[in-house]
């Protein structure tokens, strides 16, 4: 899923995320932008800077891995947004006014 547009996105790497599943870093660029570290020349700051405000959003969570036998610290995946509903006894009391 390389995406060749000029400006890269935190949804485009979301999007990864909720079609491939869980990936480390390098899986996530090269998946979503086409861009490989090993590979290329140009700097991953970018990248990594992407991923982390995906991070601050709470759009994009990792888990550490143990005993991982690569390199390979963190895998990522995509969080699904919590529904905000507001409830309290008020507004419990006032629904329930409402149907007398």
């Amino acid at each position: 899923m390389v995406n060749f547009k000029t400006q890269n996105s935190v949804q485009d790497m979301v999007e990864v995320l909720k079609v491939y599943g869980p990936m480390s870093e390098n899986q996530i660029s090269t998946k979503a932008f086409g861009y490989t570290r090993g590979a290329s020349f140009g700097s991953n700051k970018k990248y990594a800077d992407m991923l982390r405000r995906g991070m601050l959003k709470g759009i994009i969570d990792r888990v550490e891995l143990k005993n991982a036998s690569t390199r390979t610290k963190f895998i990522y995946f995509a969080t699904k947004p919590e529904i905000q509903i507001e409830c309290s006894s008020a507004l419990d009391n006032e629904w329930a006014n409402e149907s007398i």
